[in-house]
Order: structure tokens, then sequence, then C-alpha cells
């Protein structure tokens, strides 16, 4: 490798509320003794939830939804596979958030790096490790709780809090673990009617709009009148005191509340109440490497179709983030790295499409429903 060489990267400022810097002149690092150096294509615009709670706010961290290819492996690993230009995800660590956007990365555990097949899209790739991780671990959480239900219930209700990107991966792959079970019904609640048509189109049962302007009681009778007799199992990607307050009054006898999200509040509980119902509180797990690899088999075999996404050049990261911050953003959020931007755009373009016309019929239907929202026949939620 040439010493001389150099990469791009952003410059990430002490204060991290401020913006990004994209350089390019950092020196190319070196390969690490028994590891390897990836160049990593995309990234996920995301940021890690441990950042969140050591620093007191949402760091411009991301760097731990990577995909790309291995640039340069060193001779030492024993029995390795892994060969220059295959194509690899990184399984998220500590190190790995805290390397920030980077266009070189040096991985010294070979055991996070996951091979993907060569006809899965790398943009597509990127999104696994972190959004669609956790969502997968959420559903596996919340798995054993529904089938005990469904033993003694004809129909077992999930709510998902939160249409972001967690939430869309929660309904596409719950359409996987569904199956052909119509007893199961999943809901999609957030404040943004814009996100909650988005999960619509993606194949939740129904949506519910949990309107900050409404009255708190309102909300709650608005939630249980879509379930029809409440909800068994809650799956909160935001975790507000607001969103655990109105899912513990829509929670049912015996019911689970999975919790993940990246609030910082405190929440007041009434432990009592939730002894005498005998509900349950959780937390997400963050999800295994061999999780991970299950995600890149069932979306390789089409098993598994990845939400609506769109793909930026990472020297637009700042203007990303302040999008996102803003909810602008429906779906995920791709940075690029050195690519093609009008292929990658075209590319971004196509698989969107795809999905879209695959819900074309879908999307009518939201619309006819949507003229009737007025007279609350139409239900949805909150972020």
């Amino acid at each position: 490798m040439n010493k001389n060489e150099v990469q791009v990267a952003m410059k990430v400022p002490e204060n991290l509320a401020a913006p990004f810097e994209c350089s390019s002149s950092l020196a190319m690092p070196e390969v690490p003794k028994g590891g390897m150096l990836v160049r990593v294509c995309y990234a996920g615009a995301c940021y890690c939830e441990g950042q969140m709670r050591k620093t007191g706010n949402k760091p411009r961290l991301p760097g731990f939804e990577v995909a790309g290819v291995i640039h340069d492996v060193c001779n030492t690993i024993p029995n390795s596979n892994f060969i220059p230009g295959a194509k690899v995800i990184l399984f998220p660590d500590e190190e790995l958030a805290n390397s920030g956007y980077m266009e070189y990365i040096r991985i010294q555990n070979v055991e996070n790096v996951v091979q993907i097949p060569q006809n899965m899209p790398l943009e597509v790739a990127a999104m696994l490790p972190g959004g669609a991780l956790l969502s997968y671990s959420a559903l596996l959480k919340a798995k054993p709780h529904v089938e005990k239900l469904q033993d003694v219930k004809s129909c077992v209700n999930v709510l998902v809090v939160g249409a972001g990107g967690l939430g869309l991966w929660a309904v596409r792959l719950a359409q996987d673990f569904i199956g052909q079970n119509t007893n199961i019904r999943l809901f999609v609640a957030d404040n943004s009617i814009d996100k909650l048509l988005t999960a619509q189109d993606h194949g939740c049962y129904d949506i519910i709009h949990w309107n900050e302007e409404d009255h708190e009681q309102y909300i709650i009778e608005r939630t249980l009148d879509a379930c029809r007799g409440g909800v068994d199992v809650v799956i909160d990607f935001v975790s507000s005191p607001r969103t655990m307050s109105r899912s513990l009054k829509v929670l049912n006898r015996e019911g689970l509340i999975l919790v993940g999200g990246n609030s910082l509040s405190d929440v007041s509980i009434n432990l009592n109440a939730l002894a005498a119902k005998q509900q349950s509180i959780v937390g997400i797990p963050k999800g295994t490497i061999s999780q991970l690899q299950e995600l890149v088999t069932g979306v390789s075999e089409g098993k598994i179709n990845p939400p609506c996404f769109s793909i930026h050049p990472v020297e637009d990261a700042n203007q990303v983030f302040e999008d996102l911050a803003q909810c602008k953003i429906t779906g995920r959020a791709v940075l690029s790295f050195g690519t093609d931007n009008t292929a990658m755009m075209n590319n971004s373009t196509m698989l969107n499409n795809t999905q879209m016309m695959n819900n074309s019929t879908q999307m009518m239907n939201n619309s006819t429903r949507m003229t009737n929202a007025n007279s609350n026949s139409l239900h949805y939620t909150d972020n």
C-alpha cells in the first residue's frame, strides 16, 4: 500500500453539536496486526444510544452502520476467508461507534466482520448492523410472549411506537415473523401523519395518530378503539415519558412493553399497578452477530424487504442530520463515500420505486382512508 495515500473523513469537533468538516488530508491507516483495513462505501446516518447517555446530547458520531469492501488483510490472520475486494458489514461495537465517519477503518477484531453476498447492494447492507438489528432483536424478544398469548387469545395486538427507521424495519421484519398468522395484528403509532402513511405502505395492519395537540385521554381512547380491546405487546422506539404513560394505559393484563430509543428523560411508573396487572417492561437488547448474519441471509434471499431509504453524499452529512433532527426525512438516510452520486441516486430510486410499485394498491386505499381522517375513522400515532 502506498503510505502517501490519503482518505476522506469527517472531522469530528470537540463540541458534538458543531458541524462536521469534510477532510481528505488524513494519512491512509496501516493494516493492524491480525486484522484488516475496510474501505467504507456506505454508512447509515444515525447515532449511538450509548454515546448519548454519556454526553447528554445527540452526538454526530455515526460510523457504526458501515458497509464496504476489504481493502487489505494482514497475512497473520489464521484460516482466513477474507480477501481484498470482498463485500462486508461491521458488527457495531464501542470502538467502531467512536471512530466517526472514516473512509478507511482499521479492524483489529475480525470476528466483528460479516461477509455479505455479492448480489446484496451495499447501501442496503449498511442499514443492517444498527436499525435493522435492533428491530430484529426487539421482535425476537417479543416472539415468545406473542406465541404464549396466541394459545389463549383469538387475536394478539402488537403496537410499535415510532414510525421512523426503527419502526419501519420492525414492520418489514414482522411480516416475515407473522407469515400466515392472521391472529397477529401490528399497529404503528406516531405523531407524524407522513411517517404513518409510510408505515402503512410498508404493510402494518393499521396506524394510530398520536397528535400532541389532542387531549391525552382522547389519544388513549383512539388507541383502544383502533386496537379493539387494548394492546398485548408494545415496542417503544421512542420511550419518552409520554409514550410510556400512554403505552401503560392501553396495555392489557399480562402485557409486555419493550423499550429502546434515545430518550434521557426519567419516567415515573406505579410498580403496584404493574404488579397487579402482571405486566412487564423489558429493555431491547442491541442484538448479536449471529442475529446480524440471520438478517443478511433473510435480505439476500428476498425474505425480508428493506424499508424505504435515501442516499446522500457524505459531504452533505450536516444537512442530512439537520433534516433528521427536524423530521424532514421519511425512512432511512444513508451516506455515500466516494461513490458515483448519479449512479448511486439512480440505484436508490430504482430500489424504492420497486417497493412503491408493489404497494401501489395499498397506497390508493390509504388515500381513500385519509379523506375520512376528520371523521376519526383513521387511527394514527406518536414519534
